[in-house]
C-alpha cells in the first residue's frame, strides 16, 4: 500500500496556495501523515536598485515565519512542521524535501506561460524536474475538479 508519512507544502499565502494546503491536509488526515509547511523567501537582490532593500530582508523573513506559524497553529488535528527558507525557492524546496525525506510535495502553480515564464522562471517546474518524491501540482482555475472530493476545510487565521 502506498503510504504517505510526510507531505511537504510550499506556501506563499495566496488563495491558490491555500487550496493546495487544503488538499495536502486531507491527504495527511487520510494517511496519518505529518505536514511540512515551507515558505521560501527569494534571495535579497544584488542589484543597485533592489525592489527590497537588504536591510528589510530580515524583517521579511521574520514576517514570513510569523505568518507560517500562525497558519500552522490553525491545524490542530495533524503534526505540522514549519520552515522558512532563504535563497532560490525551487532549489530550497527540493533540498528540504531531501532533508526531511518527504513522500509527496503538494503545491500550486501560478499558470505563467510564454515570456512571463521565461523571465520569472517556474518554481513548480523546477520542483517537478528535481524533486526526490512525487509532486502533485494544482493549477489556478481547476478547483471545480475538487467538487466531489472530501477536502478538509481550512480556517484562515489573521494574516499581517
Amino acid at each position: 500500500m502506498f503510504r504517505l508519512l510526510k507531505i511537504l507544502v510550499p506556501v506563499d499565502f495566496s488563495e491558490d496556495s491555500q487550496r493546495a494546503l487544503s488538499v495536502a491536509r486531507s491527504l495527511a488526515l487520510d494517511h496519518g501523515a505529518c505536514l511540512i509547511l515551507v515558505a521560501a523567501a527569494p534571495p535579497p537582490p544584488a542589484t543597485a536598485e533592489p525592489f527590497l532593500p537588504a536591510t528589510e530582508y530580515p524583517g521579511l523573513i521574520a514576517g514570513m515565519r510569523r505568518d507560517l506559524e500562525a497558519l500552522a497553529a490553525d491545524i490542530t488535528d495533524l503534526t505540522v512542521e514549519t520552515h522558512v527558507l532563504g535563497g532560490s525557492p525551487g532549489p530550497s524546496i527540493v533540498a528540504l524535501a531531501n532533508d526531511r525525506n518527504a513522500d509527496l510535495i503538494v503545491m500550486e502553480t501560478h499558470g505563467r506561460s510564454g515570456i512571463n515564464r521565461l523571465v520569472m522562471g517556474s518554481v513548480a517546474e523546477y520542483v517537478l524536474r528535481h524533486s526526490p518524491c512525487p509532486v502533485l501540482t494544482m493549477r489556478p482555475g481547476t478547483e471545480h475538479h475538487l467538487q466531489g472530493l472530501q477536502v478538509a476545510p481550512m480556517t484562515t487565521g489573521s494574516q499581517s
